[in-house]
Formats: C-alpha cells, sequence, structure tokens
C-alpha cells in the first residue's frame, strides 16, 4: 500500500512540476499585445461565450500566411482601437495586397494589417476548460500563491532537513 501511494504522490507531483514550468513559460513567453506566443503560434483564451467557442477555452492559433486567407474567412485579429488590446473574431470582407509580406484586411467597418492577424478560426485548436485552469495559473496572485508558496515552503522544509543533518549528522558510525 505504501507503495501505491508513493507512486500516485510521484505523479501528482510530477503533473505539478509540469503545470508550474508550463505557466512560467506561458508568463516569460507573453508578446506586445500580453498573449503566449510561440514562434507562430498563439495561445488565447476565451472570456465570453461567441458563437465558434465557449468561455474558458483554450485556442491554439497558427498564424496563416496572407494568401490563406480568403474573404469571407473569419478570423481573429488584435484590435488595438482606444489603446485598448483586444482581440475579436470578424469575417473579412476585402483584403489589400500591399507587398508580399503585408496584407490590409477589412472586417466590419474595420481594417487592420496583417501583422495584427493572429489566425483563422477554422485552423485553430480548441481544449475546452484548460483555458479557465490556465488563466488562473498565469494571473498574478494565482501563480503566487500556486506555484511560487509551495516551491518556497518546500525549499524552506529542505533547508531544515540540510540544517539538522548538519547539526546533529548521521547516528551511524
Amino acid at each position: 500500500m505504501k507503495k501505491v501511494l508513493s507512486y500516485i504522490f510521484s505523479f501528482l507531483s510530477f503533473i505539478y512540476l509540469v503545470l508550474a514550468v508550463f505557466s512560467t513559460i506561458c508568463l516569460l513567453k507573453k508578446n506586445e499585445y500580453g498573449y503566449p506566443q510561440f514562434n507562430d503560434k498563439t495561445l488565447i483564451v476565451i472570456d465570453e461565450k461567441s458563437s465558434y467557442f465557449d468561455s474558458g477555452d483554450l485556442i491554439v492559433l497558427k498564424k496563416p500566411n496572407n494568401n490563406d486567407v480568403n474573404i469571407n474567412d473569419p478570423v481573429f485579429f488584435y484590435d488595438t482601437d482606444f489603446r485598448k488590446n483586444t482581440i475579436n473574431i470578424a469575417n473579412v470582407i476585402n483584403k489589400d495586397v500591399i507587398n508580399e509580406n503585408e496584407t490590409t484586411f477589412y472586417v466590419n467597418g474595420k481594417s487592420f494589417s496583417s501583422s495584427s492577424l493572429i489566425g483563422k478560426v477554422t485552423d485553430s485548436v480548441k481544449y475546452p476548460f484548460i483555458g479557465k485552469v490556465l488563466n488562473v495559473l498565469t494571473s498574478r496572485w494565482g501563480f503566487f500563491f500556486i506555484i511560487i508558496v509551495p516551491f518556497f515552503i518546500l525549499f524552506i522544509i529542505e533547508l531544515f532537513v540540510i540544517y539538522t543533518e548538519i547539526r546533529y549528522g548521521s547516528k551511524k558510525k
């Protein structure tokens, strides 16, 4: 029974360590808009239910080539109006190709540059509920209480164990 509990504790410790490392990497890899970005893939947590996604979904988007985005394609884009970085979903109404690296997309009375394009809705990968967990782990207080405090407590315990070992030594000789 002791061995089974040891395996369960080891497995849970491993899961916790993976979550700690992943949330730390997500915090360190935020782009200029405040979202975790790994090369051409962006992680987005859906806050409000839409016609495509539910609240709390984690969406992984790959930035498409400008030529791959067609008219009537639903896309995610950074909306920087009023100095507020938000993410919107809209259908592309028109597009103007300026050069091979730059395209202007038009959606619902707005226009945005291809540098603000995040990805197509049809090419996204959805993970239900994981977004809520990621939001808690990467929030200021969530990261502090769920990641930093337990590691600090383990550090203090290890210092105490080292101190008692040095102070009293091993009884075996």
